[in-house]
C-alpha cells in the first residue's frame, strides 16, 4: 500500500511562524532593508502559490487511496452476505485501512487551516490583490469560508456516521483508542458490518470533500499567479519607465519613485 506525504497541524503552524516572522522583519532577515523584505514578501508570496498547487496534487493521491478503502469496503460487505463475519486476516486488513483514512482526515484538516492561512498573509503582502479578487471574475469565491464549511462538513459527517455505531469522534483521536474501538465492533457480525458501513459513508464523503479542497486550491493558486505576475510586469514597466527618464537627465519625481514599488 502506498504511502503519501501529509502536512500536519504542528507544520501549519511551523509555516506561520516562518512567514510572520519574515512580514515582521524579525531574526530572519537579520535586520534587512524596507526593499530586502519588499523582496522576501515578493519571494513567499510566489512559493504560495507553488506550495498550494503541490499541495492539491497531494490531495489528488489521498483521493485515489480512498478509492481503494472504498473498494475494500464494498467487498467485505460482500462477504459478510456470505459468510457472515470477516476473518481475522481480512479484519486486520480493514483495521489498518480505517487508520489510513484517519489520516487523510487528519491531512484535510490541517490542509484546510494551512490554505486559510496561505490567503490572509498573502493579502497581507499584497493589499491590492483583495479589490483585484473582488473586481475579477471568481471575486465571488471567499476561500477562507470554503475551507472553514469544508472542514465543519467533514467533522458533521464523521460524527454522524460514528454515532450509529454510538462511537463518539472523540473516543477515535489516537491510533490507540481507534484501534481499540475497532477491535470491540469485529466481536460480532452486527459490529463488523456497521464498522464497514460506517468507513465507507466517511470514505465516500472524503473523496468529494478532498476534490472540492484541491479544485478550491488550485483556483487560489492561479489567482495568486496571476496577480504576482501582473505585479511583476508593472514594477518592471515602473522600474525601466524611471531608467529612462533618468539618462534623459530628467529627475524622477516624488510621484514616480513611489510608483516604482507596487505595494
Amino acid at each position: 500500500m502506498k504511502t503519501f506525504k501529509s502536512i500536519s497541524v504542528s507544520a501549519a503552524l511551523a509555516i506561520l511562524l516562518i512567514t510572520s516572522s519574515a512580514n515582521a522583519g524579525g531574526g530572519l532577515s537579520g535586520g534587512a532593508t524596507e526593499w530586502t523584505q519588499i523582496a522576501n514578501n515578493a519571494e513567499l508570496g510566489s512559493q504560495y502559490s507553488q506550495q498550494l498547487k503541490d499541495y492539491a496534487m497531494q490531495s489528488q493521491q489521498y483521493q485515489q487511496q480512498i478509492q481503494q478503502y472504498i473498494n475494500q469496503y464494498q467487498s467485505y460487505a460482500q462477504m459478510l452476505q456470505n459468510i457472515g463475519k470477516l476473518p481475522q486476516a481480512q479484519w486486520n486488513e480493514f483495521q489498518q485501512s480505517v487508520m489510513g483514512l484517519k489520516k487523510a482526515l487528519d491531512f484535510q484538516q490541517a490542509l484546510s487551516f494551512t490554505a486559510s492561512s496561505y490567503d490572509t498573509d498573502f493579502k497581507n503582502y499584497y493589499p491590492g490583490y483583495d479589490k483585484w479578487l473582488a473586481d475579477s471574475k471568481n471575486g465571488s469565491l471567499d476561500f477562507q469560508a470554503t475551507y472553514k464549511q469544508l472542514g465543519d462538513t467533514t467533522r458533521d459527517t464523521v460524527n454522524g456516521s460514528l454515532q450509529a455505531l454510538n462511537v463518539r469522534a472523540e473516543d477515535m483521536q489516537t491510533d490507540e483508542q481507534t484501534m481499540r474501538t475497532l477491535s470491540n465492533l469485529s466481536q460480532s457480525a452486527a459490529g463488523q458490518k456497521a464498522a464497514i458501513q460506517a468507513a465507507n459513508d466517511i470514505a465516500l464523503h472524503q473523496t468529494h470533500q478532498l476534490k472540492k479542497m484541491e479544485q478550491t486550491m488550485m483556483i487560489q493558486a492561479n489567482m495568486q499567479g496571476e496577480y504576482y505576475a501582473m505585479q511583476n510586469e508593472k514594477k518592471a514597466f515602473q522600474e525601466a519607465q524611471a531608467k529612462a527618464k533618468a539618462s534623459d537627465g530628467i529627475k524622477p519625481t516624488v510621484g514616480d519613485e513611489k510608483q516604482v514599488t507596487p505595494w
